[in-house]
């Protein structure tokens, strides 16, 4: 353990504590001690942060990975990006929230996780949350709608105005994940012809559903299928799933002067040269870069606020779709093993209000979301 720690160690013994849900060695999802609850010093917000009380948690496929990627032993450390939360207090130099305000953001990879009872943050990271979700739907959004919104106007060049992609035409492969399901949603309030790829009945059925003017069977041959429903070339393509599995495809489908935008690593090596001669352009999505860069922040905030603006008026909608009641060990290991299945359609979210007054979770269609209690 480095001086640093022995020195923050030593000093949180004097803090007031909360709680915390993190792991100290790498081990199986499988296993019942994959995560730990611990008391832990209860943070304080530096000049530009704020101090947030959480009241839900989403977990992504990127915390998972970063689980697996954990080298530390015996550091504790806590995951967890998306929250909902009130803002207990301010740094000196925070003048846009107040202590009090109800807050939704998508937090950085450099520092401690959301699976607490309290978290620090940036302010430029955050927004004020929509005022007519409840605190499961709001948690669900931020990591995915900021992705969403990062492929549309980064990827595509495409801002976030109603209409303004009419007669063009994308096509997303994950139509059912996370980020597919707001995607759909965003794109078609943009005005673009969505076709979306599933696996399954329900997968589809939830594509559909969400908005896709056409839904393909990821199972078949997307070439024909996509000639089939009148859409041989497509302006824009979303890679939600695997870019070196699909690049052949993506090369193939996307029209002269189009543009790709993919939010997988590859696993091996991929010519951009093969897009050169239709002019095609390809962009790296990652909305995590601007935390890990410190770079940009605000503008993460503003893409929330009007995320928040879209919640609202009812153009796009929550993707949670499962709930685990009570911030606890084992419920953040289960929700982990279900994302890390890849089989959950939208997203799957941390009820930390279990004990306390909280409306039951919503009926979302076409799928209801399953609450699972705190053992």
């Amino acid at each position: 353990m480095s001086l640093k720690n022995v020195f923050q160690n030593l000093v949180g013994r004097f803090r007031p504590r909360m709680s915390a849900v993190g792991i100290v060695r790498n081990v199986s999802l499988d296993s019942n001690d994959a995560f730990i609850e611990r008391q832990v010093p209860k943070p304080r917000p530096a000049a530009d942060e704020v101090l947030v009380r959480v009241l839900a948690s989403a977990v992504n496929p990127v915390d998972t990975k970063m689980r697996a990627g954990y080298q530390d032993e015996g550091v504790f450390r806590v995951f967890g990006l998306d929250v909902v939360g009130i803002v207990e207090a301010v740094g000196k130099d925070v003048d846009a929230f107040y202590a009090g305000d109800r807050v939704f953001y998508s937090g950085t990879q450099r520092q401690d996780g959301a699976d607490a009872t309290y978290q620090v943050v940036k302010a430029a990271l955050i927004a004020n949350a929509p005022k007519k979700l409840n605190n499961i739907d709001t948690a669900a959004m931020p990591l995915t709608s900021i992705t969403a919104h990062d492929v549309l106007f980064h990827g595509f060049n495409l801002p976030m105005i109603e209409g303004i992609g009419a007669g063009q035409s994308v096509l997303i492969i994950n139509g059912a994940g996370g980020v597919g399901s707001v995607l759909i949603q965003m794109a078609k309030y943009l005005g673009l012809t969505v076709i979306a790829t599933a696996g399954n009945e329900e997968s589809k059925y939830w594509v559909h559903d969400l908005g896709a003017d056409f839904v393909l069977d990821y199972h078949e041959d997307l070439v024909q299928q996509l000639a089939a429903v009148g859409y041989p070339k497509v302006d824009y393509i979303a890679n939600l799933q695997d870019t070196t599995g699909y690049w052949d495809l993506m090369v193939d489908v996307i029209a002269p002067y189009g543009k790709i935008a993919a939010i997988v690593d590859t696993t091996l090596p991929v010519d951009l040269g093969d897009l050169k001669s239709k002019a095609v352009s390809f962009t790296w999505v990652f909305m995590l870069a601007r935390g890990n860069e410190n770079y940009n922040l605000e503008e993460q905030g503003q893409i929330l606020q009007k995320v928040a603006e879209l919640l609202d008026a009812g153009y796009i909608r929550s993707t949670a779709t499962k709930v685990y009641r009570g911030l606890t060990a084992n419920n953040i290991r289960l929700a982990n093993q279900d994302v890390a299945s890849h089989h959950v359609m939208g997203k799957v979210v941390i009820d930390f209000l279990a004990d306390e007054e909280e409306e039951d979770s919503i009926e979302i269609e076409p799928a209801k979301v399953e609450v699972v209690s705190a053992d």
